[in-house]
């Protein structure tokens, strides 16, 4: 079975939306929710990052309930933020800190970590830069996927702002998969429509270029071709971390079945049950996913 490690610091954070509010703070964060729907799939995934010690009882509390195996780095404080959302879409949100955990240096990776199949970098806040992705892309005989957003955020009075950064766009020329929402594409390639990004990615590191679209889908490009993925149509809460369990899901397919368009296919109904829950304790069972597959798979359309 293939072993996938997601790299990137969890976070506590408190989420709004116009239908919910958490009762305080929950475990979330990109790598966090790539590695959680890998194992609720029947994946085997490793998860490491900065933690403090405020929160760590907690986190070890949480993982235990789940199929990861987590390897917690020591930091001043854990990260995590107040996610607010815009409108009934929720489509975006303002996110205002609450807590910053160091970077992750790649030297700090056990070393049996440094042999697996896949790898998800999921920064949440910087933690990941340059040489770290310069390192870890050194490794032969695997598959990495790289969700941008913790690479171009910045803080600016507490609160944080997307700020298009060129060491990254270098980056993405060494990465298999790159996956950026619609927000971040529109950082990373001004002036451009969104799905021409997912074709310039895809030209950039010459494998697999992914945009995602919150309810409207997304857009992969694979082999100078684009798709329109929709989204499966359901009650939407909360659509924090659904662009996670994307990217989890999508590596873990991919890796399985070795056909881009499926993979995001299946990363696209594993999202939507995300997006009908809040927090760590979403449901992910593999066969509605694949009953999920079925329906959007009727629906695919080639864009460009």
């Amino acid at each position: 079975m293939k072993e996938i490690v997601a790299i990137g610091n969890p976070v506590f954070d408190i989420i709004e939306t116009p239908y919910i509010k958490t009762n305080g703070r929950v475990l979330s964060g990109c790598s966090t929710n790539a590695a959680l729907a890998i194992g609720k799939l029947g994946g085997v995934a490793h998860l490491i990052g900065k933690v403090g010690r405020d929160y760590r009882n907690e986190l070890i509390k949480e993982k235990k309930k789940y199929k990861v195996k987590a390897y917690f780095l020591e930091s001043k404080e854990t990260g995590g933020f107040h996610l607010i959302y815009k409108g009934k879409e929720m489509r975006d949100r303002n996110l205002f800190i609450l807590g910053v955990a160091d970077p992750i240096k790649f030297e700090e990776i056990p070393s049996e970590l440094l042999n697996k199949d896949g790898y998800i970098l999921g920064p949440i806040l910087q933690e990941i830069d340059a040489d770290f992705i310069e390192k870890i892309t050194s490794i032969e005989d695997t598959t990495i996927l790289l969700d941008p957003q913790g690479t171009i955020r910045e803080l600016e009075n507490g609160q944080v702002k997307r700020v298009r950064k060129e060491w990254v766009i270098k980056s993405i020329k060494k990465i298999d998969i790159v996956k950026p929402n619609e927000h971040e594409a529109e950082v990373l390639f001004p002036n451009m429509s969104l799905e021409k990004v997912a074709a310039k990615i895809q030209k950039l590191n010459g494998k697999i270029g992914i945009v995602t679209l919150a309810d409207r889908g997304s857009y992969i490009a694979f082999d100078n071709k684009v798709y329109h993925v929709p989204a499966y149509r359901t009650v939407e809460r909360d659509p924090t971390g659904c662009g996670d369990v994307y990217g989890g899901s999508y590596l873990y397919w991919y890796l399985k079945e070795e056909n881009p368009l499926e993979a995001a296919i299946f990363a696209s109904a594993a999202a939507s049950y995300m997006v009908e829950s809040t927090g760590p304790d979403f449901p992910l069972p593999l066969d509605g996913v694949l009953e999920r597959y079925e329906k959007l798979k009727e629906n695919i359309r080639r864009i460009l």
